[in-house]
């Protein structure tokens, strides 16, 4: 009997503990995601006041634009990467244009470490 309670009670816990692990993710809307990415780039950059709202802007309309590439039905697959490609890199070098010397040189090695990480990552995967 004690065999048999210790047992379903190992279930339950067991079960409890994949339930609160498999909750989905936060869905957050294009102006939430773009207000984060502008509270990251502000910390790690230490960005101005002025900056702060030029980068703002320019995240709002890239998550706008990137949602509205993914809803098109009229591409495919591989053209929604490479217009989203695309877009990226002209965001990138507009959010470059807005920077002082210092802080692209920290965005650089923000993207190096990122780069890493996900070089990293691929080779796991790939294994």
């Amino acid at each position: 009997m004690k065999n048999l309670k210790s047992i379903a009670l190992t279930a339950i816990l067991s079960g409890a503990t994949f339930l609160s692990f498999s909750q989905e993710k936060e869905i957050k809307t294009p102006e939430q995601r773009a207000e984060k990415r502008t509270e990251v780039l502000t910390k790690k950059l230490d960005l101005t006041t002025e900056q702060q709202s030029k980068v703002a802007e320019l995240n709002q309309s890239t998550i706008k634009e990137v949602e509205s590439i993914k809803n098109n039905s009229s591409l495919s697959k591989e053209e929604k990467k490479k217009a989203i490609k695309q877009l990226r890199e002209t965001k990138r070098t507009e959010l470059r244009s807005m920077l002082t010397t210092d802080q692209q040189q920290k965005m650089d090695k923000m993207k190096e470490k990122r780069d890493q990480k996900r070089e990293k990552h691929e080779r796991k995967r790939d294994k």
